[in-house]
């Protein structure tokens, strides 16, 4: 039962990161960010797909960040200007390929990042002004009612975060700590001040495939800590452009605003569309 699960799912992997795929390569350019989102942060943008193997769902991200704007002072430091507009949204997995879409989550903001030196070593930052917005969508309903009662669910918020890199022989890795402030937001009982801190390593095999993980550890928005970690390989095509497959762990209260004060924990594997 396992194994047909497994292969089940796999079919469902592969013929979504195929769509992707075909969608993004019709329309790939060259983004190389000043300074790149990161690889298991929660409210990163990202193009791909993640099958909950815990659950029967699917997580759907739609998005991406642009640098709009950059300039340097020297060599040293460099800053830019970019926005950020993305979604991440929740299906529930059916039979003949369904996926009804359960809630969807609206993030978009302004950025301004750096990158600088502090005498050999490498520094990287990022100021994120925000917006999220969570929905409940039919999906999530039965004879056209919803299963829960939607309510309002909105914040507005900085995101402020400092990187160390280090680039050696033998990997690249970027060591981060940062802090959101919540202004403004819907329900009133969110916590207004979010620390955060992780970990992206990269291991380069050749010029076309590389290893990657990353770890972002944070507070919740309901006093619950949160983990999500990810573990897989690189495919680099052209133009800067590939993909990423591998396996994916969330722990914590719900990434989707709807479910804010529900616990998650599950396994997945998935998907990303990535830029080197």
């Amino acid at each position: 039962m396992f194994v047909i699960q497994l292969v089940q799912n796999m079919k469902k992997l592969l013929l979504t990161a195929l769509f992707f795929l075909c969608c993004t390569v019709l329309n790939a350019e060259e983004n190389v960010l000043l300074f790149k989102p990161y690889t298991a942060g929660i409210f990163e943008p990202r193009i791909g797909s993640v099958i909950n193997l815990t659950d029967d769902n699917l997580r759907l991200d739609i998005g991406a960040s642009f640098d709009l704007f950059r300039d340097s002072t020297s060599s040293n430091f460099i800053w830019g200007f970019g926005g950020d507009f993305f979604t991440y949204t929740r299906l529930r997995s059916e039979n003949n390929f369904k996926f009804p879409v359960e809630t969807s989550d609206y993030y978009f903001g302004v950025n301004s990042s750096t990158k600088f030196k502090i005498g050999e070593a490498d520094f990287a930052s990022r100021l994120r002004i925000a917006h999220i917005s969570s929905h409940l969508v039919d999906g999530f309903s039965k004879d056209g009612i919803f299963i829960q009662e939607p309510f309002v669910y909105s914040r507005e918020f900085f995101d402020i975060s400092f990187a160390y890199l280090n680039n050696t022989d033998l990997l690249d890795y970027r060591v981060f700590l940062g802090a959101i402030y919540v202004f403004s937001t819907q329900p009133d009982n969110l916590n207004k001040f979010i620390p955060y801190f992780g970990l992206d390593i990269n291991k380069k095999f050749t010029d076309f495939m590389e290893l990657s993980c990353g770890m972002d550890l944070r507070s919740g928005e309901n006093n619950m800590n949160n983990l999500s970690a990810q573990l897989g390989l690189n495919f680099k095509f052209f133009k800067d452009f590939g993909i990423f497959v591998g396996y994916y762990k969330y722990y914590g209260n719900s990434m989707h605003g709807m479910f804010y004060d529900e616990k998650d924990n599950y396994d997945g594997i998935g998907f990303q569309i990535i830029y080197f």
